[in-house]
């Protein structure tokens, strides 16, 4: 009777165990289910409520606030951002200004254009070729340039309000002649001209940035 007993109870506790983990399971598939729905119908996400800002930070390659600084973009509609930054690249400080437009909402493909402008750098020295084909330490002012581009991306959202978000495109300078000045007497080197004509901003964009909704 003892192990009758015994018997019963071991079966009764597995039997409440066994309930907990499919009662588990089917939360888990239930919310599995409710979040591919969600995903895969970026539509549902205009319904919700969104921010009236985003307040970010973003880095990259041509980014529109240069290797590293802060966006604001405020919502205009569902499908439009208005943004502007301020950062620091290569080309001394940075700014732009533009448009983001996300088709099926903020959370999803989105295609972005507008201006940047680099303040460039005076005073700039460099270990640099020379036309005689020696390495000098030159000094020149790097002059400011302006850029238009046009990239695309996609955006993720995290938690309630927040984004991640990845681009790519490309920039198009719009001086692309008279955009140094050497100021220490030489003469730069076709080699040395390349370089600077690469580092110039403009070309390939490359960037991501993470979004707080205010």
């Amino acid at each position: 009777m003892a192990f009758c007993s015994l018997f019963l109870v071991q079966s009764l506790i597995k039997t409440k165990v066994m309930k907990k983990y499919l009662l588990l399971i089917v939360a888990i598939l239930s919310l599995v289910q409710v979040y591919s729905q969600e995903q895969s119908n970026p539509y549902l996400n205009e319904l919700e409520p969104l921010p009236k800002a985003y307040i970010g930070l973003s880095t990259g390659l041509n980014n529109v606030v240069g290797i590293i600084g802060p966006e604001l973009k405020i919502v205009a509609s569902p499908k439009f951002l208005i943004g502007a930054g301020i950062g620091l690249g290569s080309w001394g400080y940075k700014y732009s200004a533009h448009v983001d437009y996300h088709p099926k909402g903020v959370y999803a493909f989105f295609i972005k254009g507008g201006y940047m402008h680099a303040s460039g750098l005076s005073d700039f020295e460099n270990e640099m070729e020379v036309s005689s084909g020696q390495d000098k330490t030159v000094t020149m002012n790097l002059k400011s340039v302006g850029n238009v581009f046009l990239s695309f991306g996609y955006a993720w959202k995290l938690g309630k309000k927040s984004r991640f978000h990845l681009e790519g495109g490309y920039a198009v300078p719009l001086n692309t002649d008279d955009y140094y000045e050497v100021t220490s007497g030489e003469t730069l080197s076709e080699t040395s001209e390349t370089v600077l004509q690469m580092l110039r901003p403009g070309g390939l964009v490359i960037a991501l940035g993470f979004d707080i909704g205010i």
